[in-house]
């Protein structure tokens, strides 16, 4: 029941911002973007089945579907699907599979991923060590996994003003973790971080953390 209200609550509010998210979300606040979706693509090689978690509107799984063999993209919101569908159509990407799942419980068997990435979305979510579990079932040993989140912890204003916004509902920021605080994080669920750094265009207010690592036996 519990877990019913939750996943209620994500699309909802998720669902919502699908039509504006690209515009109103990273265009807005992080011109770091274009560069980020090249490292990622750099990062994940070539030929590879890739995963990613919390596609959103899909910038990331089209992005790096050029250099992989196949990508499957899930997001809990289908408005979020519809929009990332959308552009793959319009784009002709179709090594693409996106589909409305819930992160905590994927449907996918054990050990059938090369890589993962979830970008922009672990601080979002109130358990995201359930869905760093299910991330790591799902890669093949030494499988690589990519995380990104927004830097929140580096400053205590950003602090401030992400718990404000998650107490009043306008975006729900639970984790609020500097650099070494993710990499440790990422580290304690069963991952051996192979490089972390911080991401930020001279014009983004806030950077981008992103932790490389690898599934550990």
């Amino acid at each position: 029941m519990q877990d019913n209200i939750r996943t209620h609550k994500e699309r909802k509010f998720w669902s919502k911002n699908a039509s504006r998210y690209d515009q109103s979300i990273i265009e807005r606040h992080w011109k770091i973007y274009p560069s980020l979706l090249d490292e990622l693509a750099s990062d994940l090689g070539t030929d590879n089945t890739v995963l990613e978690v919390a596609t959103g509107t899909g910038l990331v799984a089209l992005k790096v579907a050029s250099a992989a063999d196949q990508v499957h993209a899930i997001d809990i919101s289908p408005q979020m699907i519809d929009v990332a569908r959308k552009k793959a159509e319009e784009t002709g990407i179709d090594n693409v599979a996106f589909s409305v799942e819930d992160a905590y419980a994927l449907p996918f068997g054990d050990g059938i991923f090369d890589a993962a990435i979830c970008c922009n979305a672990l601080h979002n979510m109130k358990q995201p060590g359930d869905a760093l579990s299910e991330i790591r079932r799902v890669l093949k040993p030494d499988g690589r996994f990519i995380a990104i989140i927004a830097g929140v912890g580096e400053s205590l204003k950003f602090k401030i003003a992400l718990t404000i916004s998650t107490l009043i509902g306008q975006l729900p920021v639970f984790h609020k973790l500097n650099l070494d605080e993710f990499a440790n994080f990422i580290g304690k669920s069963g991952f051996a971080v192979v490089t972390k750094e911080r991401l930020k265009h001279p014009e983004d207010k806030m950077a981008l953390l992103y932790v490389i690592s690898k599934k550990e036996e």
